[in-house]
């Protein structure tokens, strides 16, 4: 028979913690990480919140008994995972890892400090940044960016750590004027490294759209 106080103890274990995940890089990445990870332990995964996470980190939701297993244990665990491309996850930890150095060309843009480079042509939005506009924006910009960029443009999407040159902060162009206008433009349409170039799949106006919505992004603390 099971006493009253050792089914109470048993419920007083049970504890929720969350890790932030590293190397979710392909749609069967999260369901290979969770399933395996509750067929290991003996751990439940409440959620997986792969875009609306506060540090832009894809964040793991995992019930388990303190009593039995640790957050090390989990930990390393989830280290030694494999997804079916053989990609392997890791518990992010520490500060924000820094993105790649930017190119001459993107210091330029962003301080602003002349006109756009030679092979990027000078243009001005001429879709107004009108709250439809913006919200045509948002949508596009959480359907084809947020994989990579993050859904702050932080550069810390889910994708983020399988791509060989680091996505780029998005917020320094927050509030910019329209001298960048082109050269977001040009970046969009024609894509460079593993950015796929997205003029194949949106038309213009979707474009300025989804620039009027990145002007609006700003950084996260």
């Amino acid at each position: 028979m099971i006493s009253l106080l050792s089914v109470t103890s048993s419920f007083a274990a049970l504890k929720v913690e969350l890790f932030e995940i590293e190397g979710l890089i392909s749609p069967a990445s999260p369901k290979a990480l969770t399933t395996e990870l509750e067929s290991r332990l003996k751990v439940k995964v409440l959620d997986l919140n792969l875009k609306r996470s506060a540090s832009g980190w894809p964040v793991l939701s995992i019930e388990f008994d303190s009593a039995q297993i640790t957050r090390k244990t989990i930990e390393q665990t989830i280290a030694t995972i494999e997804d079916p491309a053989g990609h392997k996850y890791r518990v992010h930890t520490g500060p924000p890892m820094n993105n790649a150095p930017y190119t001459e060309e993107e210091n330029k843009a962003i301080a602003m400090l002349g006109p756009a480079a030679p092979d990027i042509a000078v243009l001005t939005n001429p879709v107004d940044a009108s709250n439809d506009s913006l919200g045509r924006g948002k949508k596009m910009f959480e359907k084809y960016c947020t994989t990579c960029h993050g859904l702050d443009g932080s550069g810390h999407g889910p994708a983020a750590h399988g791509i060989t040159t680091f996505p780029r902060q998005l917020w320094v162009w927050n509030n910019s004027d329209s001298s960048a206008d082109g050269y977001l433009f040009w970046f969009i349409t024609n894509g460079r490294n593993e950015m796929p170039p997205w003029g194949l799949i949106l038309s213009e106006n979707d474009r300025w759209d989804l620039i009027n919505y990145i002007k609006t992004l700003t950084k996260q603390e």
